[in-house]
């Protein structure tokens, strides 16, 4: 139990941070940015990537939380979290494209 409280204190800080992302709208956390990855719309990208760290955060949170009651899960959430990967890749290759339109 304690361990799923643990969990869901972290869950909360992913959140949060997600949270900070979004509003702040700076994306300079991104690997190479500026090197091999420059964003056209900075906001746009933000929101996007803070989004999906937020909805990260909430499965992170609800998973632990059902693990008390049905086994298995964990296969279920690596799933999510290999989604969550590709999202983000997606909003970049979206934010690319799309540029400032």
């Amino acid at each position: 139990m304690l361990k799923v409280l643990l969990v869901c204190i972290l869950s909360c800080l992913i959140i949060y941070v997600g949270q900070l992302v979004w509003r702040k709208g700076k994306t300079t956390f991104i690997a190479g940015y500026g090197k091999m990855f420059t964003p056209k719309n900075e906001k746009q990208l933000a929101k996007g990537f803070g989004i999906i760290i937020m909805l990260f955060g909430l499965e992170s949170i609800i998973f632990p939380i059902l693990s008390l009651f049905f086994d298995g899960l964990g296969v279920y959430y690596g799933f999510l979290v290999v989604l969550n990967f590709f999202a983000l890749f997606g909003v970049m290759i979206k934010d690319q494209v799309q540029g400032e339109a």
